[in-house]
């Protein structure tokens, strides 16, 4: 554990050095401040974790890599949160589990579940109903729950025609939250945990070709600054749907768009996720042609997409990023 430096002796190096010198005794997983040599301070504050801390005090970069744990949970490396997915269960029962010094919440799945397959960060279980993945991928804040519809036949399953998951708490309860979503909020109100509404979305845009003559590709997608490889999301093209988040008693569930789920048109795989994470600080990308990013990860850019430099936009859309920064 390295020792932390105070607000008066950070003055003082920086006073004595001429240059900024950190106050790690005020260092946050979201913030950083440092005194300055003329005498004033500053901050730097992040909507997403830049560190983590661990039990001995010390700091280390965020790691969502899954690793099985001793207990046959599975779950992160370095993460703000105490996350576990179920490393296989017979009777679903805490499939998810988050936590914080506030308390836990628990998801459970109605029926059983198989050892998963780890990948990075996300743990994948194998047909949960027939022609059904169901991928959990953890966040440094939380987590993806995406359920991967791989067929037509898969998704003319009655169970896919309203998802129910259990929901208990130790120290938090589930509650209804803003435009659809959903809270964990502690005895006294207090959100601990929150989501946004579900959405769901097909695979059209993967199918979408780009003519040679418009000099342009699709290669570098502005939408998905990883090149393809990012599944908790819809890209450009796909079709999407929102879904609001369902709180009964000791149950959450979402009902899928069926009109999508089912639709003549509808390029499979279709996938089904509702997100819940950590409520500290928000970040969400909106885009006029109807697609949403929550606690996105990369660069989305911001205003009019056009069809230049390399980027194939259709027929051009617009991006807005909205930030709730956490509270000082």
């Amino acid at each position: 554990m390295t020792d932390s430096v105070a607000e008066q002796t950070a003055l003082a190096q920086a006073g004595a050095t001429g240059e900024p010198v950190e106050i790690t005794a005020e260092r946050t997983e979201y913030s950083s401040t440092t005194a300055n040599p003329d005498g004033s301070f500053t901050l730097t504050q992040s909507t997403a974790p830049q560190r983590v801390r661990s039990d001995d005090g010390s700091w280390g970069g965020v790691d969502t890599t899954l690793v099985r744990r001793a207990d046959g949970s599975v779950g992160p490396k370095a993460s703000v949160v105490d996350l576990a997915f179920t490393g296989g269960s017979s009777s679903g029962k805490d499939m998810i589990r988050l936590g914080s010094k506030q308390g836990s919440v628990s998801l459970g799945w109605p029926g059983a579940l198989p050892e998963p397959a780890i990948d990075g960060a996300t743990a994948t279980y194998a047909n949960v109903m027939a022609g059904v993945d169901l991928e959990l991928t953890a966040t440094a804040e939380g987590y993806h729950e995406v359920l991967v519809v791989k067929s037509a036949a898969a998704a003319a399953s009655p169970e896919l025609e309203q998802v129910s998951l259990s929901a208990s708490g130790e120290g938090l309860r589930v509650v209804p939250g803003a435009g659809g979503g959903l809270r964990a909020v502690d005895e006294n109100g207090n959100t601990v945990f929150k989501g946004p509404a579900g959405q769901m979305w097909d695979s059209a845009g993967s199918q979408q070709t780009v003519s040679q003559s418009a000099r342009v590709t699709a290669v570098d997608d502005p939408q998905d600054p990883a090149g393809g490889g990012n599944t908790t999301q819809p890209g450009v093209g796909d079709s999407t749907a929102v879904l609001p988040v369902h709180v009964d008693g000791e149950a959450v569930s979402v009902t899928p768009d069926l009109g999508l789920l089912r639709g003549t048109e509808t390029v499979y795989p279709v996938r089904i996720d509702p997100s819940v994470g950590l409520g500290v600080s928000e970040r969400s990308v909106i885009s006029s042609d109807g697609d949403r990013w929550w606690q996105f990860d990369g660069d989305y850019g911001v205003g009019l997409c056009g069809n230049a430099d390399g980027y194939y936009c259709g027929n051009g859309y617009k991006n807005r990023m909205l930030f709730e920064l956490a509270p000082i």
